[in-house]
């Protein structure tokens, strides 16, 4: 696809399951700046996912929102206490439907309206996702548990100030600056999916271990190479990074961030193959935020130190 590269990009992290504030800056990662009443107003850190993304096309700067969090409040929240504008907002991509990841797109999109009411009632934002993301969803697990993940409501979205632009194909977004993957092919021998995974097909629950809805977001940042947005990875971040250097023509991976999904004991096995895959990839800086799993964060900061930054809720990575 025609992607246009792009002077830089800022990925500012709204949700993700941990908050450190007392995380030191590196060279891409700025934790945010707190004055002396952080407390009254805390970030919030949830079993979720949400990043607003500002890019700067040829002097011009455009801003989106990738996925929005689990809990209704939680990004809104967030970009309160962070002092975000949303209002300027462009375009928004859901990873896929699970909850954690589209709990919050209702309530977001009131905030993109705040400080534009006269535009209220006619502002129609884009919301580029997959039609699988309105199925219902569970997860079985082997002690018992079920962990059920309800779809994303149509009328609600579209009542939001939401235009829905279902797509199973990539696409090019703002100024062909951004790629959605839309599907992502599964290529290698090992990134299986989600075997404990069930849709709703047809009023009945059945297996659904792909989860085709998964989809990510490409930046090519120029003179470095590509930024790989993801919410989940359940596509497997190998295939993902993989189609993302097809689709682009680019081979350089300068940032991979977001979920790789290598939590647990179904995923805890692909640690090292995941790894080793990695390390050929050669990605500048990795991210691994939300599903990665403490025991994934921990090998690859073992294997890849120099590329490797812990995540928290705040912080604006600046590629």
């Amino acid at each position: 696809m025609p992607l246009k590269d792009i002077e830089s990009a800022e990925v500012r992290c709204l949700v993700d399951n941990n908050v450190d504030i007392l995380l030191p800056n590196t060279k891409i990662a700025y934790r945010p700046s707190l004055d002396e009443n952080w407390f009254l107003h805390p970030l919030i850190a949830e079993h979720g996912f949400c990043a607003a993304v500002k890019l700067d096309v040829k002097g011009t700067e455009h801003r989106l929102l990738f996925d929005s969090g689990l809990d209704p409040l939680a990004a809104s929240h967030n970009a309160g206490a962070l002092d975000l504008d949303l209002s300027y907002c462009e375009l928004v991509i859901s990873s896929h439907g699970h909850i954690d990841h589209a709990g919050g797109l209702v309530n977001i999109r009131s905030k993109m309206d705040e400080k534009k009411q006269e535009q209220k009632q006619n502002r129609q934002i884009p919301l580029v996702l997959h039609e699988d993301a309105f199925r219902n969803r569970l997860v079985k697990f082997q002690d018992g548990r079920i962990i059920n993940l309800p779809a994303p409501n149509r009328s609600d979205l579209i009542q939001a100030g939401y235009n829905l632009v279902e797509k199973q194909s990539q696409s090019l977004w703002i100024e062909d600056s951004i790629v959605v993957t839309g599907e992502i092919p599964r290529t290698n021998d090992f990134e299986k999916g989600f075997p404990n995974h069930y849709s709703e097909i047809d009023g009945k629950m059945e297996n659904d271990p792909l989860i085709r809805d998964d989809q990510s977001a490409i930046l090519n940042i120029k003179d470095k190479g590509l930024v790989v947005i993801t919410g989940c990875a359940h596509a497997g971040i190998i295939n993902i990074v993989k189609y993302a250097k097809e689709l682009s023509g680019e081979d350089r991976i300068y940032a991979i961030i977001g979920g790789l999904h290598l939590t647990g004991g179904v995923f805890e096995p692909l640690i090292p193959r995941t790894i080793n895959e990695l390390e050929q990839l050669k990605p500048k800086f990795i991210v691994p935020c939300h599903c990665s799993g403490l025991k994934a964060m921990t090998e690859i900061a073992k294997a890849m130190p120099n590329a490797f930054i812990q995540n928290s809720v705040g912080t604006n990575y600046i590629f």
